[in-house]
């Protein structure tokens, strides 16, 4: 779908800066917004609009690949807590801008100063963090490595 900005990103995938991996189904980038330190998205590969609109065998391929990050991001912060890592993670399927599957999967770290709220509310500057380019490029680093991947690039 050439209208599609999720497919336009995958199709430049190779030099994209936030990649941090090619899973199965997916691609992994450090999201744009860093408020959440670690926030990740999967972009699914093919371009589908619903998880309906893949079988079951798809659907828990896609789930494996949310659940691979989700374990990289409690791996890289192991302090943040009880038992290690980050004491929720949220997972966000939604769509409702981009019309494309992908899984937001967002730790919510133990200084969360609204852990009961969705981080949607939360006020632009807050929402983006204060993540410099060194220490995304650094966190996807460590990401890429708790996935079972060597340096990028």
């Amino acid at each position: 779908m050439s209208a599609c900005p999720m497919c336009a990103r995958i199709a430049k995938m190779e030099t994209d800066g936030d990649r941090i991996a090619e899973l199965p189904t997916s691609w992994v980038v450090l999201g744009e917004n860093q408020g959440a330190p670690g926030w990740c998205v999967l972009l699914l590969k093919e371009h589908h609009e619903h998880l309906a609109a893949l079988s079951a065998a798809e659907q828990g391929r896609v789930f494996d690949d949310v659940a691979r990050v989700a374990a990289a991001i409690r791996s890289v912060f192991p302090a943040s807590g009880r038992g290690g890592g980050p004491p929720r993670i949220n997972y966000e399927c939604l769509g409702n801008l981009v019309p494309h599957i992908h899984w937001h999967v967002i730790p919510r770290h133990a200084d969360d100063p609204e852990p009961t709220k969705a981080v949607w509310v939360w006020p632009e500057e807050r929402l983006r963090g204060t993540m410099s380019g060194e220490e995304r490029r650094a966190l996807i680093e460590k990401l890429r490595a708790a996935m079972g991947f060597g340096a990028s690039r």
